[in-house]
């Protein structure tokens, strides 16, 4: 056999093997079992709840922040505001305050001493709340006016789950950067539903989720983000995690494709760092430790390699064996990269292009503060 056929076959494989985790999870999402629906209409009586905001510079985003909480269907004598503030050097505080005098729910305002960062700030913010139900939001991003209120009801109809997130959605533009997102987070949301109508998912969206204190009491500053640190602690105490797609929160997305890199490469360095640092989970005897997390890991840690190294592989073998197909197969890949939008292809690809960076960069600081709003920079 050919030097150049067993490279292009090679690289056929390895793309073959780097798809694997995601055709168990379209299978899984399409015949596996789904979440059930909630019941709105349940007797139980809403608790008081704790809404957790840290925020740094967000005096452009604080004040609609806020209002969203107003808005919202939830009872507002039953809400307390918790703004943790983490040594801002814009007027966030002085805006907040000026907003939350009009409110009529609780708000407490707290100043840290020193940088926290999303992590420590959280903790700061679970010590000050007053009650067990805690809403873990972000200051630059919007809600559905009973996103709250379908959150709630999800964890306190089963003693059994421990946090509920919600869907983030980008706020539609006419940018390609937008469709991108789009396309994204409606596949890989339904792959977090399926995980948490099964057991339980650790990929939840720490600007809306809704948990409980009693245990969720302290979370890791040492690595990863907030959610999935918030996750992987109810997971190791035998809780489950649910995904609700029905409990929408808004976010903009990053006009040019610099900017979206930056934001994307960080949040796949934080998520690969997470996953790789509770690896001791496939331990445990639970769905979550036997299929889901191992699936994960490869998709995080060993897909984004394999895809690369199975395209070059591939192109190489090709450009031997027929060089004019070869061309013309970089020309349509191009094509579609830039034309294709709404695809789910060039969605795969822009996504495992952030993973591989976040995966090569993982090691190196994190930025700990980045807001997603157009507002804050203009």
């Amino acid at each position: 056999m050919p030097v150049s056929f067993s490279l292009f076959l090679a690289g056929v494989v390895l793309i073959l093997l780097a798809a694997v985790p995601y055709v168990v999870y379209l299978f899984g999402m399409t015949f596996g079992k789904k979440v059930e629906p909630l019941d709105r209409n349940a007797a139980s009586e809403l608790p008081d709840i704790s809404i957790i905001v840290c925020a740094y510079n967000e005096e452009r985003t604080i004040s609609d922040k806020i209002a969203s909480i107003s808005d919202c269907t939830y009872p507002k004598d039953k809400i307390e505001f918790v703004l943790v503030v983490d040594c801002a050097d814009d007027n966030t505080v002085s805006v907040a305050r000026n907003a939350l005098e009009a409110v009529d729910f609780k708000w407490i305002i707290h100043e840290n001493g020193k940088r926290s960062g999303k992590n420590g700030s959280f903790n700061h913010g679970l010590k000050i709340a007053s009650h067990n139900i805690i809403i873990d939001s972000d200051a630059d991003v919007e809600w559905d006016s009973q996103a709250i209120e379908i959150l709630v009801r999800r964890l306190i109809q089963d003693e059994n789950i421990a946090v509920v997130s919600g869907d983030l959605q980008p706020k539609v533009t006419g940018e390609m950067t937008s469709s991108l997102e789009k396309t994204y987070r409606s596949y890989f949301g339904r792959m977090s539903e399926w995980e948490g109508a099964n057991d339980a998912t650790y990929i939840i969206n720490g600007c809306l989720l809704a948990l409980r204190r009693d245990v969720i009491q302290e979370i890791t500053t040492c690595i990863g983000p907030d959610d999935a640190n918030i996750a992987f602690v109810a997971i190791r105490k035998g809780y489950r995690i649910l995904y609700d797609g029905t409990a929408k929160v808004y976010e903009d997305i990053p006009e040019s494709m610099k900017k979206q890199y930056t934001q994307k490469a960080r949040r796949a360095k934080g998520i690969i760092q997470a996953t790789l640092a509770n690896r001791d989970l496939m331990k445990q005897k639970r769905m979550f430790s036997r299929v889901f997390y191992p699936l994960r890991v490869w998709m995080y840690a060993v897909t984004p390699t394999l895809f690369f190294a199975g395209l070059v592989a591939s192109f190489i073998g090709l450009l031997f064996i027929l060089p004019i197909l070869a061309v013309a197969a970089l020309i349509l890949l191009v094509l579609i990269l830039r034309f294709g939008k709404n695809t789910l292809i060039t969605s795969f690809i822009t996504n495992q292009f952030y993973l591989f960076m976040g995966l090569y960069s993982r090691r190196k600081d994190a930025v700990i503060w980045q807001s997603t709003s157009k507002k804050v920079g203009e």
